[in-house]
């Protein structure tokens, strides 16, 4: 009775460690190019745990990458090209949902690349799609390159005025540094 007991439990395991195998294969397959990128990112930084992998765009073509550290701090890492350009700790910076509060009641940053852009009206947020964290690289001049945390807060979704759009956050204070709107075909 005991003999299956055991071979009861090796089965189960067998199946779950299969099984998160599996589900962590599947969602990284879903994006071209995103294993290389994981597994540069896993052998060369702090990155122990992967939780969660989506393409970033916001200034350059790659990944986003969200995870834990030994110590199961939440870390995040950018890659481009499987390079790692960027990393930081998710406590360096607004959590996610004070982010999307933050768009929701936008406030124009005193950093930005265009001052005259601060006379344009802000939209709030009012239907958010998703909210990603991403870094201001260096090399790349973008409307939010002068984020003094050299990070921001992408967020896209429905603006108040019905229109569809993107608003760029510094990382840590919540000020926006750049808003746009897409006018979709009417």
């Amino acid at each position: 009775m005991k003999k299956y007991i055991w071979l009861s439990i090796f089965i189960l395991t067998a199946l779950i460690g299969g099984a998160v195998f599996a589900v962590r294969e599947i969602t990284y397959a879903q994006y071209e190019g995103a294993e290389a990128s994981v597994q540069q990112a896993l052998d060369t930084t702090v990155l122990q745990k992967v939780i969660d992998v989506e393409p970033f765009t916001g200034g350059m073509d790659g990944f986003f990458i969200s995870g834990k550290d030994e110590l199961g701090r939440a870390v995040y890492i950018w890659t481009q090209d499987e390079k790692v350009v960027a990393r930081a700790y998710a406590n360096q910076g607004l959590a996610k949902d004070k982010a999307i509060a933050a768009a929701k009641k936008p406030v124009w940053s005193k950093s930005l690349v265009r001052p005259e852009i601060a006379e344009t009206k802000l939209q709030p947020l009012v239907e958010v799609v998703y909210a990603t964290p991403g870094p201001v690289l260096p090399k790349v001049k973008t409307e939010f390159s002068s984020a003094p945390s050299k990070f921001v807060w992408e967020l896209y979704g429905k603006f108040a005025n019905g229109e569809s759009g993107y608003t760029y956050l510094d990382f840590k204070s919540g000020e926006v540094l750049w808003q746009i709107q897409l006018t979709e075909p009417k």
